[in-house]
């Protein structure tokens, strides 16, 4: 099967080292094992030309915006900077007018040799998808990871209103399948106007070939400054949403009980320099190491240096819609989690059989679980043994494949 993959958001580098971008490559890449070929076409491909690129598991072709559309984008942001004033608008006008610029490189790029497939990652204001599947005359996959319209007012402010939540609704009616990567999503898309019947829960996945048990590395290990006490680890992006506020007020109670306790932070983000003050002021900066971004093929490394690992979602303001990528991670390499009752989160995490959970939002109950875990060694052992079997049974990449092969074979005898 050829396989058109499109991921037009702006804000997915997809040779990047952001977790939706390693999503999108690893996907990709269990598609090719699977025997498909599959071109990448994506507006963006690094954040930063600084960055070492990924190695990309298929031919990628970037879709840039035009000319004039950048122009359009470039009054507008002139226009907010003489008012003295900042709103989304410039970024949502990107988004709307590279719908056409992509339809029309696509078309004219595949007219003589189109797939038989178009699997979209959804993003704001992106139709193209759609379009782009009826002048093939072939399926369209729509991957859900996010309430597109509800997160961008939550988190960003949107400049139009309800044209957002239009395109949105749009796009999931008009998709032959929508992919959702949570139970949350499914029932988001199916209120939105999606048929039922059409809207299939695919969660997210890991590549168990990077991500597996296995022994620490002792000289990452000594890099780290890692001396035989206990170590608690986070991986992801230093963001409100991922709980990462929590993560001083906990190394230090938990210092007050484990004396060589450690923890390792496998990432980086807007929120590392108040968290390095705030471990300063609680005397515990010298227990913490942070790696900063790290190539996805590194973090495993990391993680196995881990004896608990934690995922200290607060309670959003909203329904707990995330499909974390680095709760899958964790438990693949066998690696006991103490995470949040939200959600999926407690959909994939069994207590006390693949590890641990406890009330969202409640530290003394976070601290709690990482502490009987640093005690009990054998139960440890026991939950992580069980996570890394509960992802190698059903949570990886090549298990999505298959379920977009599926999906593709039952539609395809439907359509003409």
């Amino acid at each position: 099967m050829k396989i058109l993959y499109l991921c037009p958001d702006l804000g997915v580098p997809v040779l990047g080292r952001k977790g939706a971008a390693v999503h999108v490559r690893e996907l990709a890449a269990a598609l090719v094992r699977a025997g498909h070929e599959v071109v990448l076409a994506a507006q963006m491909l690094n954040k930063s030309p600084w960055e070492k690129a990924a190695e990309a598991p298929c031919p990628v072709l970037q879709v840039r915006p035009s000319l004039n559309a950048g122009a359009a984008v470039l009054g507008l942001k002139e226009f907010n900077e003489a008012l003295g004033i900042e709103n989304s608008l410039p970024g949502e006008l990107r988004r709307l007018l590279y719908n056409k610029e992509l339809e029309a490189e696509i078309t004219r790029r595949f007219e003589s040799n189109p797939p038989d497939l178009i699997y979209e990652r959804a993003s704001l204001y992106a139709t193209a998808g759609v379009t782009l599947a009826r002048g093939f005359k072939v399926p369209h996959l729509l991957e859900l990871n996010a309430p597109l319209a509800v997160e961008q007012s939550a988190y960003r402010a949107t400049g139009f209103g309800e044209l957002a939540a239009t395109s949105e609704r749009w796009t999931l009616t008009h998709a032959d399948a929508v992919l959702a990567v949570s139970a949350l999503l499914k029932e988001h898309a199916i209120s939105a106007g999606a048929a039922a019947e059409k809207v299939w829960l695919v969660p997210n996945g890991v590549n168990t070939e990077l991500f597996h048990p296995g022994p620490s590395d002792p000289q990452l290990r000594a890099r780290f400054n890692l001396d035989g006490g206990p170590v608690l680890g986070f991986v992801g992006g230093l963001r409100p949403w991922h709980g990462v506020e929590s993560l001083p007020e906990l190394v230090q109670r938990l210092a007050a009980k484990h004396a060589g306790v450690r923890l390792v932070i496998g990432g980086d983000g807007p929120l590392r320099k108040r968290l390095e003050e705030e471990l300063a002021q609680r005397g515990v900066r010298s227990r913490v190491f942070i790696t900063g971004l790290l190539p996805h093929e590194e973090i495993p490394s990391v993680v196995r240096l881990f004896d608990v690992a934690v995922a200290p979602y607060p309670a959003p303001e909203h329904a707990f819609y995330f499909s974390p990528l680095k709760l899958f991670e964790y438990m693949g390499c066998g690696i006991p989690v103490v995470a949040p009752r939200l959600g999926q989160i407690a959909e994939v995490v069994r207590d006390g059989e693949n590890g641990l959970l406890y009330p969202a939002g409640d530290l003394e109950s976070l601290a709690a679980g990482c502490s009987r875990l640093f005690e009990e060694p054998r139960l440890r052992r026991e939950l992580g043994a069980q996570a890394a079997k509960t992802i190698s049974d059903g949570f990886t990449w090549d298990h999505n494949a298959a379920r977009v092969a599926e999906i593709y074979g039952r539609l395809r005898p439907a359509r003409p």
